[in-house]
């Protein structure tokens, strides 16, 4: 059921989403940028945060160097081995900040793109789950936005955002729990969704861990201040997005699953306004869980594992409905959109392309008994990247599919993976993914 509010209603989603006060002239700015913002992230080969863009749509279009026939030359440039598989990498001129959590050292690592020489290693005690693949680093204004980041206690109740300081790796700033208006912390944050940068500010929403309350938040990265906080409902812990996978967002909004909303207690996509938090529309899913969801500039796309997993758009602007589709398969999933093309790895295993006007099939591959896909898609060059870690045969960090038939151009080979689902990054000639370790593909010079 799609909720739609009037201009002069907007501030709340359903009847347990506060409104919100009048926000800061940042944030004001911020809305008026989000346009230009969506569309310098396309010209800018930089890969700034998860899934390349704000709507986590894991498309490069400005990739142009490695195609269907350099990629079988692709040979490791560098591989890491002190990096134990790494959850999220981000590149930023030829700087790639790693987050690792699956070792001892859960810490950011920033390395030289090119040759993976370190530059410096923070340890920020992320506590996150062994091979996390649903967390990466976000770069803006000079600092890395971290989440999880730990306040040094062994707990992990103690989990909040970071901000680092991009060329020294000095941790500027610090937020454990919401802190907005003189409301005191609803609790220590236990975990939250990596960042997304948008605008001038970051989204994510975090746990309160006493409470088990997901709130949406908007952050000030210069100082770690929350800008505004759409309170979740109290003790429903995951707010019906198990995947911790940023929050898309696209057209001035910002797109938050919310759980228990309603009288009916039911689970929301929500889609708010980046400048202010209000809600602008509100569309209410037949299930309660939400594994994936990222946006483009016209629709919404989310996966809801049943029997089966259903793949449904929704309009942008309005949360109308456009189509839905049941594949095979149920968690674990991923998207990714490019070039009018929806791109749905399933746990079948398999990838699936759709038409994002219709939802009509236009090609599928399973993989063989050699090869895994994994949890995780980028697209470059007319090229569909999944991370191949994972399951019996998780010792192959890539696969690289057609993007117009699916036919499998190449692998990475048995070089190792151990499960450590990355998203591959796919920047400036080069293949950044997790192989156990941490990996860099290149095309050898002649």
């Amino acid at each position: 059921m799609l909720f739609t509010f009037p201009a002069s209603l907007l501030g709340g989603c359903a009847s347990s989403v506060a409104p919100v006060a009048p926000v800061s002239s940042l944030a004001h700015r911020a809305i008026v940028q989000t346009a230009a913002s969506w569309e310098a992230g396309k010209k800018t080969e930089q890969w700034l945060q998860f899934g390349f863009d704000a709507g986590h749509s894991g498309y490069n279009p400005l990739e142009k160097i490695v195609n269907a026939k350099t990629l079988k030359k692709l040979k490791i440039a560098w591989n890491d081995k002190k990096i134990i598989q790494p959850g999220g990498i981000v590149v930023d001129h030829n700087v790639a900040y790693i987050d690792d959590m699956g070792q001892a050292k859960q810490g950011l690592y920033a390395l030289n793109a090119t040759t993976g020489a370190r530059k410096w290693y923070t340890n920020l005690q992320l506590n996150g789950s062994w091979g996390s693949f649903t967390h990466a680093v976000a770069v803006v204004a000079g600092k890395v936005v971290v989440s999880p980041c730990s306040n040094g206690s062994t707990s992990m109740f103690l989990t909040g955002l970071c901000g680092v300081n991009a060329k020294t790796g000095k941790v500027l700033w610090r937020t454990y729990c919401t802190q907005y208006q003189g409301n005191p912390c609803g609790g220590l944050v236990n975990g939250g969704t990596s960042p997304t940068l948008y605008g001038n500010l970051v989204y994510f929403q975090s746990t309160q861990g006493v409470n088990e309350q997901p709130d949406t938040e908007a952050l000030d990265p210069r100082t770690g201040a929350i800008v505004w906080d759409v309170p979740g409902v109290y003790h429903c812990p995951d707010a019906g997005d198990g995947s911790n996978n940023p929050l898309p967002a696209a057209n001035g909004l910002v797109f938050a699953v919310l759980g228990c909303q309603g009288s009916q207690g039911a689970t929301e996509i929500c889609a708010l306004s980046a400048a202010t938090g209000a809600a602008v529309w509100c569309d209410q899913s037949p299930t309660t869980y939400i594994e994936d969801l990222i946006a483009d500039g016209s629709h919404v796309y989310l996966t809801e594992p049943t029997s089966n997993l259903n793949v449904v758009a929704l309009d942008t602007n309005t949360g109308a409905q456009a189509w839905t589709v049941t594949l095979p398969g149920g968690n674990y999933s991923a998207m990714a959109t490019a070039d009018q093309r929806l791109f749905v790895e399933d746990d079948g295993p398999g990838v699936y392309a759709l038409s994002t006007a219709t939802g009509k099939s236009l090609w599928s591959y399973t993989a063989n008994a050699n090869l895994y896909v994994g949890g995780v898609l980028s697209v470059a060059n007319g090229i569909v990247y999944a991370d191949g870690g994972g399951g019996n045969n998780g010792n192959v960090a890539i696969t690289a599919l057609s993007q117009k038939s699916g036919h499998l151009i190449w692998t990475s080979g048995s070089i190792g993976n151990g499960g450590a689902r990355m998203t591959p990054v796919v920047l400036n000639g080069t293949v950044y993914a997790g192989c156990y370790t941490m990996c860099s593909f290149t095309v050898p010079a002649k």
